[in-house]
């Protein structure tokens, strides 16, 4: 005897919801992923939300900025800095990777010497990077994450 549940709803016809499209900023996006990122499970990555041309799936975003963005914003995969043009994460995250490697065969960080705002050097990379970022990328202090910010005079300090 073979026995099988009953499916629900066969008949009925299921209705996606329609998600209506608003104007937000890069800032609102920034913060509706820190939102969902500190109410994600562990063991759950960030990368979840970012497609490989690294734009931002908005499906479980909605609730926090009030439904789909009316047009796309993207993310590094490395760093998860929020971007509206498309280059910056691709490079940003070739050189994060270029950078890592880097450091663990070398054990030095690839910047400029003497530069004391830690400008990535392009030349000590070369090795490691099929293409060259066409913008300066520095290293932080204190993460050795790849950024395009220009560290300020305050943060060098510190």
């Amino acid at each position: 005897m073979i026995f099988r549940r009953k499916r629900k709803g066969k008949d009925k016809v299921q209705e996606k919801k329609i998600v209506k499209e608003v104007s937000v900023t890069i800032d609102e996006v920034r913060s509706a992923v820190n939102r969902y990122a500190l109410q994600m499970d562990s063991g759950v990555s960030l990368r979840s939300i970012v497609s490989d041309n690294h734009e931002i799936d908005f499906e479980l975003l909605h609730s926090y900025i009030g439904g789909k963005p009316d047009k796309p914003f993207y993310m590094s995969k490395e760093t998860f800095e929020i971007f509206e043009d498309p280059e910056y994460p691709k490079h940003i995250d070739f050189c994060q990777i270029a950078c890592d490697q880097y450091l663990l065969e070398t054990g030095e960080e690839p910047i400029i010497p003497g530069d004391r705002t830690k400008k990535i050097s392009y030349f000590k990379l070369q090795n490691y990077l099929i293409q060259k970022p066409p913008f300066d990328l520095y290293l932080d202090s204190g993460d050795r994450m790849v950024t395009h910010r220009k560290p300020s005079d305050q943060e060098r300090k510190e």
